[in-house]
């Protein structure tokens, strides 16, 4: 019963969809490449003093972590000497074993050191790392008119010789 009421309901809708007309919008515009914007030279200084701080930055984690690695190579060496000097121990002489657990001591205030130091260096590389790359999706893509460049790079050798100029009085 319940398919008899719609049967006549879809007859009329299929009859309905069948003399609906497609309108045609013709064929989609041709994208256009969106125009290109350049630099201004504002831009470009604020990158290239941007790019000189990250430099400057990066060469100090650099120094950081090379006496980071000479420590951590102390801490090797010294950790040898110890696995000798236990081979050898005398465990019968409370003065072989004292001095023995005090080089230990000294070793363990070593690599606690080193590990603060590691834990030190985090935040700030972390933060060059996350100022790098803010840097290169502002920086990386930028189109510029050589004549801008040129300009400012022209400023850019002028400060730095009156810079010079002005540390040699």
């Amino acid at each position: 019963m319940r398919t008899a009421r719609l049967l006549p309901l879809l007859a009329a809708l299929a009859l309905l969809t069948a003399q609906a007309t497609t309108v045609k919008t013709g064929k989609p515009a041709a994208s256009q490449p969106p125009s290109r914007q350049w630099a201004t030279r504002d831009q470009l200084r604020d990158c290239m003093d941007t790019e000189d701080a990250l430099k400057q930055r990066f060469n100090a984690i650099e120094a950081s972590n090379a006496a980071h690695e000479q420590l951590f190579n102390r801490i090797e060496a010294e950790n040898a000497k110890l696995t000798e000097l236990q081979a050898v121990l005398d465990h019968d002489s409370d003065v072989a074993v004292h001095a023995f657990n005090a080089l230990v001591k000294e070793h363990n205030e070593h690599v606690k050191q080193l590990n603060d130091q590691a834990a030190q260096s985090r935040p700030g590389t972390s933060a060059y790392n996350e100022d790098m790359a803010a840097y290169n999706q502002r920086c990386a893509s930028l189109v510029y008119r050589v004549e801008d460049m040129d300009a400012v790079m022209r400023e850019r050798r002028k400060a730095a010789a009156a810079a010079a100029s002005a540390a040699s009085r």
